[in-house]
Protein backbone atom coordinates (compact mmCIF):
# COMPACT_ATOMS: atom_id res chain seq x y z
CA UNK A 1 0.00 0.00 0.00
CA UNK A 2 1.51 3.17 -0.51
CA UNK A 3 0.25 6.76 1.38
CA UNK A 4 -0.15 9.81 -0.95
CA UNK A 5 -0.06 13.25 0.46
CA UNK A 6 -1.47 16.80 -0.69
CA UNK A 7 0.18 19.23 0.67
CA UNK A 8 -0.98 22.80 -0.45
CA UNK A 9 0.20 25.86 0.41
CA UNK A 10 -2.19 28.06 -0.28
CA UNK A 11 -0.80 28.88 -3.97
CA UNK A 12 -2.43 29.08 -7.13
CA UNK A 13 0.65 27.18 -8.54
CA UNK A 14 2.19 24.27 -6.62
CA UNK A 15 5.54 22.65 -7.28
CA UNK A 16 6.03 19.01 -8.73
CA UNK A 17 8.79 16.85 -7.18
CA UNK A 18 10.46 14.80 -9.75
CA UNK A 19 12.19 11.39 -8.07
CA UNK A 20 15.76 10.19 -9.95
CA UNK A 21 17.64 7.44 -8.54
CA UNK A 22 21.65 7.54 -8.30
CA UNK A 23 23.59 7.58 -11.24
CA UNK A 24 20.98 7.70 -13.38
CA UNK A 25 19.00 10.74 -15.43
CA UNK A 26 15.08 8.87 -15.87
CA UNK A 27 12.80 10.66 -13.97
CA UNK A 28 9.08 9.37 -12.97
CA UNK A 29 6.41 10.25 -14.57
CA UNK A 30 4.75 13.56 -13.19
CA UNK A 31 1.52 12.19 -11.24
CA UNK A 32 -1.94 13.01 -12.95
CA UNK A 33 -3.87 16.26 -11.17
CA UNK A 34 -7.20 16.96 -10.73
CA UNK A 35 -8.32 20.71 -9.50
CA UNK A 36 -9.20 21.46 -6.11
CA UNK A 37 -11.07 24.34 -4.81
CA UNK A 38 -10.96 24.52 -1.12
CA UNK A 39 -13.66 26.70 0.46
CA UNK A 40 -13.71 27.79 4.24
CA UNK A 41 -17.30 29.48 6.08
CA UNK A 42 -18.40 29.37 9.97
CA UNK A 43 -21.29 28.53 11.56
CA UNK A 44 -22.71 31.43 13.81
CA UNK A 45 -21.01 31.44 16.98
CA UNK A 46 -20.92 33.77 19.99
CA UNK A 47 -23.58 36.46 19.63
CA UNK A 48 -20.73 39.58 21.14
CA UNK A 49 -17.79 37.96 19.55
CA UNK A 50 -17.51 41.02 17.17
CA UNK A 51 -14.26 39.55 15.31
CA UNK A 52 -12.26 36.08 15.44
CA UNK A 53 -9.19 36.21 13.13
CA UNK A 54 -6.18 33.89 12.86
CA UNK A 55 -4.11 32.65 9.53
CA UNK A 56 -4.09 29.22 8.10
CA UNK A 57 -0.28 28.40 7.18
CA UNK A 58 -0.20 25.12 6.57
CA UNK A 59 -2.83 22.62 4.93
CA UNK A 60 -2.24 18.87 4.00
CA UNK A 61 -4.46 16.36 2.69
CA UNK A 62 -3.52 12.90 3.18
CA UNK A 63 -5.17 9.42 1.21
CA UNK A 64 -4.07 5.53 0.70
CA UNK A 65 -3.57 4.54 -2.64
CA UNK A 66 -3.40 0.38 -3.61
CA UNK A 67 -0.89 -0.72 -5.63
CA UNK A 68 -3.24 -2.28 -7.79
CA UNK A 69 -4.98 0.71 -8.57
CA UNK A 70 -7.98 0.61 -5.73
CA UNK A 71 -8.05 2.37 -2.93
CA UNK A 72 -8.13 2.26 0.72
CA UNK A 73 -8.61 3.68 4.17
CA UNK A 74 -7.07 3.72 7.46
CA UNK A 75 -3.77 4.62 9.61
CA UNK A 76 -2.08 1.59 7.00
CA UNK A 77 1.53 1.72 6.42
CA UNK A 78 3.84 2.03 3.38
CA UNK A 79 6.23 4.60 2.18
CA UNK A 80 5.42 8.36 2.25
CA UNK A 81 5.69 10.10 -0.93
CA UNK A 82 7.84 13.62 -0.94
CA UNK A 83 5.11 16.37 -0.93
CA UNK A 84 4.24 17.96 -4.11
CA UNK A 85 5.58 21.46 -3.04
CA UNK A 86 9.10 20.53 -1.26
CA UNK A 87 10.83 23.87 -2.85
CA UNK A 88 8.69 26.15 -0.72
CA UNK A 89 10.34 27.00 2.39
CA UNK A 90 8.00 29.34 3.67
CA UNK A 91 4.13 28.59 2.79
CA UNK A 92 2.42 31.85 2.39
CA UNK A 93 -0.12 32.46 5.26
CA UNK A 94 -3.99 33.24 4.50
CA UNK A 95 -5.74 35.72 7.39
CA UNK A 96 -9.52 34.97 7.98
CA UNK A 97 -12.05 36.03 9.95
CA UNK A 98 -14.89 34.37 11.38
CA UNK A 99 -16.69 37.40 12.30
CA UNK A 100 -16.61 38.40 8.69
CA UNK A 101 -17.85 34.24 7.52
CA UNK A 102 -21.15 34.26 9.57
CA UNK A 103 -23.43 31.66 8.02
CA UNK A 104 -21.42 32.43 4.80
CA UNK A 105 -18.05 30.95 2.49
CA UNK A 106 -15.15 32.23 0.66
CA UNK A 107 -12.47 30.41 -1.19
CA UNK A 108 -9.10 30.01 0.69
CA UNK A 109 -7.13 27.97 -2.29
CA UNK A 110 -7.16 27.05 -5.70
CA UNK A 111 -4.74 24.38 -6.81
CA UNK A 112 -3.91 21.48 -8.45
CA UNK A 113 -4.10 18.05 -6.34
CA UNK A 114 -2.80 14.68 -6.88
CA UNK A 115 -5.23 11.87 -8.37
CA UNK A 116 -6.26 9.80 -5.81
CA UNK A 117 -8.57 9.47 -2.61
CA UNK A 118 -8.15 11.41 0.42
CA UNK A 119 -9.73 10.77 4.00
CA UNK A 120 -7.54 12.43 6.56
CA UNK A 121 -6.75 16.24 6.99
CA UNK A 122 -3.74 18.50 8.75
CA UNK A 123 -4.08 22.04 9.16
CA UNK A 124 -2.30 24.33 11.08
CA UNK A 125 -3.42 27.65 12.82
CA UNK A 126 -1.52 30.85 13.96
CA UNK A 127 -1.87 34.43 15.53
CA UNK A 128 -5.96 33.63 17.02
CA UNK A 129 -7.75 36.91 18.51
CA UNK A 130 -10.61 37.50 19.58
CA UNK A 131 -12.38 40.42 20.50
CA UNK A 132 -16.30 41.04 21.68
CA UNK A 133 -18.45 43.83 21.59
CA UNK A 134 -18.98 45.03 25.47
CA UNK A 135 -21.47 48.13 26.32
CA UNK A 136 -20.42 48.54 29.45
CA UNK A 137 -17.20 50.46 28.46
CA UNK A 138 -18.02 53.62 27.93
CA UNK A 139 -16.71 56.70 26.16
CA UNK A 140 -13.91 57.78 25.25
CA UNK A 141 -12.80 54.14 24.95
CA UNK A 142 -14.20 51.82 22.36
CA UNK A 143 -16.83 49.29 23.36
CA UNK A 144 -14.61 46.33 22.52
CA UNK A 145 -12.97 43.92 24.69
CA UNK A 146 -9.65 42.35 23.31
CA UNK A 147 -9.54 38.55 25.04
CA UNK A 148 -6.52 36.66 26.58
CA UNK A 149 -7.17 33.90 24.37
CA UNK A 150 -5.37 30.94 24.55
CA UNK A 151 -6.43 28.32 21.70
CA UNK A 152 -5.05 24.93 21.65
CA UNK A 153 -4.00 22.50 19.59
CA UNK A 154 -3.11 24.71 17.00
CA UNK A 155 -1.78 21.97 14.60
CA UNK A 156 -4.10 19.64 13.96
CA UNK A 157 -3.32 16.36 12.75
CA UNK A 158 -5.43 13.71 11.36
CA UNK A 159 -9.26 14.66 10.59
CA UNK A 160 -11.65 12.98 8.94
CA UNK A 161 -12.72 14.08 5.48
CA UNK A 162 -16.43 12.73 5.31
CA UNK A 163 -17.01 10.90 2.92
CA UNK A 164 -13.73 10.97 1.22
CA UNK A 165 -12.67 13.32 -0.86
CA UNK A 166 -11.47 11.72 -4.48
CA UNK A 167 -9.11 13.67 -6.80
CA UNK A 168 -9.81 12.49 -10.35
CA UNK A 169 -7.34 13.80 -13.52
CA UNK A 170 -8.07 16.40 -15.18
CA UNK A 171 -11.65 16.81 -13.48
CA UNK A 172 -12.62 19.75 -10.84
CA UNK A 173 -13.19 18.35 -7.16
CA UNK A 174 -14.68 21.07 -4.31
CA UNK A 175 -13.81 20.59 -0.32
CA UNK A 176 -15.81 22.89 1.74
CA UNK A 177 -13.93 23.54 5.85
CA UNK A 178 -16.06 24.19 8.17
CA UNK A 179 -15.66 26.33 11.93
CA UNK A 180 -17.72 26.29 14.70
CA UNK A 181 -17.01 29.42 16.39
CA UNK A 182 -19.83 28.46 18.94
CA UNK A 183 -18.52 25.29 20.57
CA UNK A 184 -14.24 26.19 19.89
CA UNK A 185 -14.98 28.82 22.63
CA UNK A 186 -14.81 26.24 26.24
CA UNK A 187 -14.70 28.92 29.27
CA UNK A 188 -15.08 32.75 29.27
CA UNK A 189 -14.10 34.72 32.70
CA UNK A 190 -12.82 38.06 33.39
CA UNK A 191 -9.53 39.14 35.50
CA UNK A 192 -11.20 41.04 38.10
CA UNK A 193 -8.14 43.50 38.06
CA UNK A 194 -8.31 44.76 34.48
CA UNK A 195 -11.41 43.83 33.29
CA UNK A 196 -9.57 41.75 30.49
CA UNK A 197 -11.38 38.55 28.96
CA UNK A 198 -9.87 35.24 29.89
CA UNK A 199 -10.69 32.41 27.37
CA UNK A 200 -9.76 29.12 26.37
CA UNK A 201 -10.56 27.67 23.33
CA UNK A 202 -10.53 23.97 21.02
CA UNK A 203 -10.56 24.18 17.23
CA UNK A 204 -13.49 22.63 15.97
CA UNK A 205 -13.25 21.67 12.17
CA UNK A 206 -15.33 19.87 9.67
CA UNK A 207 -13.87 18.75 6.21
CA UNK A 208 -16.67 17.55 4.19
CA UNK A 209 -16.11 17.00 -0.10
CA UNK A 210 -19.24 18.87 -2.13
CA UNK A 211 -20.32 16.53 -4.39
CA UNK A 212 -21.40 18.27 -7.84
CA UNK A 213 -25.18 18.47 -8.93
CA UNK A 214 -25.66 19.20 -12.74
CA UNK A 215 -29.76 19.05 -12.39
CA UNK A 216 -29.68 22.54 -11.09
CA UNK A 217 -27.01 23.32 -13.62
CA UNK A 218 -25.16 24.74 -10.97
CA UNK A 219 -22.72 22.37 -10.36
CA UNK A 220 -21.00 22.82 -6.92
CA UNK A 221 -23.58 24.93 -5.37
CA UNK A 222 -23.73 28.38 -4.80
CA UNK A 223 -21.66 31.30 -3.29
CA UNK A 224 -23.29 34.49 -1.51
CA UNK A 225 -21.50 37.83 -1.27
CA UNK A 226 -17.60 36.92 -2.06
CA UNK A 227 -15.82 40.21 -1.45
CA UNK A 228 -12.73 41.64 -3.07
CA UNK A 229 -11.22 43.56 -5.91
CA UNK A 230 -10.68 43.52 -9.07
CA UNK A 231 -7.28 42.87 -9.95
CA UNK A 232 -7.80 42.08 -13.57
CA UNK A 233 -10.49 42.20 -16.46
CA UNK A 234 -10.60 39.59 -19.37
CA UNK A 235 -12.87 40.82 -22.74
CA UNK A 236 -13.00 38.48 -25.32
CA UNK A 237 -13.31 39.43 -28.93
CA UNK A 238 -16.06 39.79 -31.25
CA UNK A 239 -17.01 35.65 -32.67
CA UNK A 240 -15.97 33.84 -29.59
CA UNK A 241 -17.13 30.72 -28.64
CA UNK A 242 -16.74 30.57 -25.24
CA UNK A 243 -19.80 29.97 -23.19
CA UNK A 244 -18.62 33.12 -21.33
CA UNK A 245 -18.69 36.68 -21.85
CA UNK A 246 -15.74 37.18 -20.18
CA UNK A 247 -13.69 37.68 -17.09
CA UNK A 248 -12.02 39.52 -14.06
CA UNK A 249 -9.89 38.27 -11.47
CA UNK A 250 -11.52 38.91 -7.81
CA UNK A 251 -8.98 39.44 -5.47
CA UNK A 252 -9.91 37.92 -1.87
CA UNK A 253 -8.65 38.13 1.42
CA UNK A 254 -6.48 40.49 1.19
CA UNK A 255 -5.50 41.08 4.61
CA UNK A 256 -3.26 37.56 4.41
CA UNK A 257 0.53 38.06 4.58
CA UNK A 258 0.86 36.52 1.31
CA UNK A 259 -0.46 34.87 -1.69
CA UNK A 260 -4.40 35.48 -0.82
CA UNK A 261 -6.66 33.56 -3.26
CA UNK A 262 -7.50 34.81 -6.68
CA UNK A 263 -10.66 34.19 -8.28
CA UNK A 264 -11.52 34.53 -11.68
CA UNK A 265 -15.50 34.82 -12.35
CA UNK A 266 -16.69 34.43 -15.18
CA UNK A 267 -19.69 36.42 -16.66
CA UNK A 268 -22.77 34.98 -18.72
CA UNK A 269 -25.58 36.06 -20.54
CA UNK A 270 -27.80 35.51 -17.16
CA UNK A 271 -25.24 37.65 -14.72
CA UNK A 272 -27.28 40.37 -13.24
CA UNK A 273 -24.68 43.45 -13.37
CA UNK A 274 -25.07 46.54 -10.93
CA UNK A 275 -23.06 49.59 -10.97
CA UNK A 276 -21.57 48.54 -14.45
CA UNK A 277 -23.11 47.31 -17.53
CA UNK A 278 -20.34 46.37 -19.68
CA UNK A 279 -16.92 44.50 -18.83
CA UNK A 280 -14.76 47.48 -20.81
CA UNK A 281 -16.58 49.71 -17.88
CA UNK A 282 -13.98 47.73 -15.13
CA UNK A 283 -11.22 49.23 -13.82
CA UNK A 284 -8.66 47.74 -11.48
CA UNK A 285 -9.18 48.24 -7.52
CA UNK A 286 -12.70 48.28 -8.21
CA UNK A 287 -14.60 46.61 -5.31
CA UNK A 288 -17.01 43.71 -5.95
CA UNK A 289 -19.32 42.39 -3.68
CA UNK A 290 -20.33 38.59 -6.23
CA UNK A 291 -23.07 36.30 -5.72
CA UNK A 292 -21.87 33.08 -7.82
CA UNK A 293 -21.59 29.28 -8.33
CA UNK A 294 -18.84 26.81 -9.04
CA UNK A 295 -19.74 24.58 -12.69
CA UNK A 296 -18.86 21.27 -13.02
CA UNK A 297 -15.13 21.94 -14.60
CA UNK A 298 -14.77 24.09 -11.50
CA UNK A 299 -15.54 27.41 -13.22
CA UNK A 300 -16.74 30.63 -10.63
CA UNK A 301 -20.14 32.06 -13.08
CA UNK A 302 -21.64 35.26 -11.45
CA UNK A 303 -25.36 34.78 -10.89
CA UNK A 304 -25.72 38.85 -9.06
CA UNK A 305 -22.03 41.38 -9.60
CA UNK A 306 -21.87 44.77 -7.50
CA UNK A 307 -19.37 47.49 -8.62
CA UNK A 308 -20.07 49.66 -5.79
CA UNK A 309 -16.72 51.89 -5.80
CA UNK A 310 -12.96 52.06 -6.96
CA UNK A 311 -10.90 52.32 -4.44
CA UNK A 312 -7.74 54.38 -4.77
CA UNK A 313 -4.73 53.10 -2.25
CA UNK A 314 -2.87 56.16 -3.26
CA UNK A 315 -5.23 58.28 -2.08
CA UNK A 316 -6.44 56.37 1.09
CA UNK A 317 -9.93 55.68 -0.48
CA UNK A 318 -10.83 51.93 0.78
CA UNK A 319 -13.30 49.59 1.82
CA UNK A 320 -13.95 49.17 5.34
CA UNK A 321 -16.25 45.93 6.24
CA UNK A 322 -18.30 45.41 9.41
CA UNK A 323 -21.10 46.43 12.18
CA UNK A 324 -22.08 49.84 13.43
CA UNK A 325 -21.23 50.39 17.38
CA UNK A 326 -22.57 53.68 17.47
CA UNK A 327 -24.82 56.46 16.22
CA UNK A 328 -25.24 60.03 16.34
CA UNK A 329 -28.29 62.01 14.73
CA UNK A 330 -29.08 65.22 13.90
CA UNK A 331 -31.91 66.12 16.39
CA UNK A 332 -34.25 67.58 14.12
CA UNK A 333 -34.54 65.41 11.20
CA UNK A 334 -33.48 62.26 12.80
CA UNK A 335 -31.19 61.27 10.27
CA UNK A 336 -27.45 60.33 10.67
CA UNK A 337 -24.74 62.54 10.71
CA UNK A 338 -21.77 60.29 11.80
CA UNK A 339 -21.28 56.73 13.28
CA UNK A 340 -18.37 54.66 14.90
CA UNK A 341 -17.62 51.36 12.45
CA UNK A 342 -15.77 48.36 14.00
CA UNK A 343 -13.33 47.63 11.07
CA UNK A 344 -13.61 43.98 10.71
CA UNK A 345 -12.45 44.16 7.35
CA UNK A 346 -10.62 46.35 4.86
CA UNK A 347 -10.23 46.39 0.80
CA UNK A 348 -7.76 46.80 0.18
CA UNK A 349 -6.23 46.08 2.94
CA UNK A 350 -3.28 49.12 4.38
CA UNK A 351 -2.25 48.40 7.95
CA UNK A 352 -0.99 52.08 8.33
CA UNK A 353 -4.37 54.02 6.89
CA UNK A 354 -7.05 51.83 8.76
CA UNK A 355 -5.83 49.55 11.04
CA UNK A 356 -8.61 46.31 11.53
CA UNK A 357 -9.98 45.45 14.29
CA UNK A 358 -10.38 49.02 15.53
CA UNK A 359 -13.01 51.74 15.58
CA UNK A 360 -13.22 54.12 12.96
CA UNK A 361 -15.61 57.36 12.57
CA UNK A 362 -17.84 57.81 9.67
CA UNK A 363 -18.91 61.24 8.76
CA UNK A 364 -21.83 61.26 6.15
CA UNK A 365 -22.67 64.33 4.14
CA UNK A 366 -26.14 65.32 2.11
CA UNK A 367 -23.82 63.85 -1.09
CA UNK A 368 -23.31 60.80 0.63
CA UNK A 369 -24.98 57.82 -1.39
CA UNK A 370 -27.01 54.97 0.38
CA UNK A 371 -27.87 51.07 -1.57
CA UNK A 372 -28.08 47.41 -0.88
CA UNK A 373 -25.11 45.19 -1.13
CA UNK A 374 -27.44 42.68 -2.41
CA UNK A 375 -29.47 44.78 -5.05
CA UNK A 376 -31.06 42.12 -6.57
CA UNK A 377 -33.45 41.33 -3.36
CA UNK A 378 -34.61 44.76 -3.62
CA UNK A 379 -35.20 45.01 -0.24
CA UNK A 380 -37.25 48.82 -0.91
CA UNK A 381 -39.92 47.12 -3.58
CA UNK A 382 -40.79 44.00 -1.66
CA UNK A 383 -40.24 44.25 1.92
CA UNK A 384 -40.84 48.47 2.08
CA UNK A 385 -37.64 48.40 3.71
CA UNK A 386 -35.52 51.65 2.11
CA UNK A 387 -32.04 51.89 3.23
CA UNK A 388 -30.79 55.72 3.69
CA UNK A 389 -29.46 58.10 6.63
CA UNK A 390 -32.39 57.37 8.77
CA UNK A 391 -32.06 53.64 8.43
CA UNK A 392 -28.76 53.22 10.10
CA UNK A 393 -28.90 51.95 13.57
CA UNK A 394 -26.37 49.93 16.22
CA UNK A 395 -25.77 46.28 15.05
CA UNK A 396 -25.76 46.36 11.26
CA UNK A 397 -23.43 45.14 9.12
CA UNK A 398 -22.03 47.83 5.78
CA UNK A 399 -19.53 48.90 3.81
CA UNK A 400 -18.25 52.39 3.60
CA UNK A 401 -16.08 53.41 0.87
CA UNK A 402 -14.27 56.72 1.15
CA UNK A 403 -11.45 58.80 1.79
CA UNK A 404 -9.86 57.86 5.10
CA UNK A 405 -7.65 59.86 7.38
CA UNK A 406 -5.40 57.76 9.80
CA UNK A 407 -5.74 57.61 13.35
CA UNK A 408 -3.04 59.86 15.31
CA UNK A 409 -1.69 59.21 18.86
CA UNK A 410 -1.46 55.04 19.09
CA UNK A 411 0.87 54.62 21.07
CA UNK A 412 2.43 58.00 21.87
CA UNK A 413 3.27 58.51 25.84
CA UNK A 414 0.65 61.15 27.12
CA UNK A 415 -1.05 62.14 23.61
CA UNK A 416 -4.60 61.77 23.15
CA UNK A 417 -6.07 59.45 20.87
CA UNK A 418 -7.66 60.28 17.80
CA UNK A 419 -9.87 57.83 15.97
CA UNK A 420 -9.35 57.31 12.10
CA UNK A 421 -11.90 58.70 10.01
CA UNK A 422 -13.50 58.39 6.63
CA UNK A 423 -15.42 60.87 4.48
CA UNK A 424 -17.87 58.51 3.24
CA UNK A 425 -18.78 58.53 -0.28
CA UNK A 426 -21.58 55.22 -0.52
CA UNK A 427 -22.46 53.25 2.78
CA UNK A 428 -23.81 49.56 1.35
CA UNK A 429 -26.12 47.82 3.59
CA UNK A 430 -25.23 44.14 4.00
CA UNK A 431 -27.20 41.08 4.42
CA UNK A 432 -26.70 39.35 7.79
CA UNK A 433 -27.29 36.66 10.00
CA UNK A 434 -28.73 38.16 13.61
CA UNK A 435 -29.15 36.12 16.27
CA UNK A 436 -31.64 36.39 19.40
CA UNK A 437 -34.50 35.05 21.32
CA UNK A 438 -37.49 34.75 20.50
CA UNK A 439 -39.51 37.08 23.14
CA UNK A 440 -43.27 36.72 22.43
CA UNK A 441 -45.82 36.02 20.44
CA UNK A 442 -47.49 38.97 19.13
CA UNK A 443 -50.20 37.56 16.40
CA UNK A 444 -50.87 34.05 14.18
CA UNK A 445 -52.73 33.91 11.12
CA UNK A 446 -55.72 31.49 10.54
CA UNK A 447 -53.19 29.27 7.86
CA UNK A 448 -50.50 29.35 11.18
CA UNK A 449 -48.37 30.30 9.13
CA UNK A 450 -48.35 34.43 8.76
CA UNK A 451 -48.39 36.62 11.83
CA UNK A 452 -45.65 38.29 14.19
CA UNK A 453 -43.29 37.93 17.12
CA UNK A 454 -41.18 39.96 19.37
CA UNK A 455 -37.12 39.26 18.32
CA UNK A 456 -34.45 40.58 20.77
CA UNK A 457 -31.17 40.33 19.06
Amino acid sequence: MLKRIITIALTAVLAVAFLTSCGSSKSTTPAATGSLTTLVGDTPGVCDAVSFPFSVTHLEFIGYTLAGGGTGGGAGGGAVTTPINPGIASPPSIRINLGCLRDSTTVLNISPANVGTYDLANITLSEPQLTFYDPTILPPNPPTNTAQLTLSPLELKQIPISPSLVINKAQASVIQIDFDMRDMIQSISTDPTTGKLIVTGTPEITFTPITASGSQGQGFGDLDDLVGFVRSVTILPPGNTSLYNGSFALQLLSASISGPPLVTVNLNSSSQLYGFSELNQLVTDSFMEVDAYIDVDGNFVATSVENEYTEDPSSNTLALIGPVTSVTRDATSGNVTSFNLWMRDVEPTDPSVATLDTLCVVNVTGSTTYNYASRSADFAKFFNLPFGPSNITVGQEVVVHGQVTPATGAGVSGGPRVSATVAAGKVYDKLQTIQGSFSSLVQVGSDNKTGAFVFTP
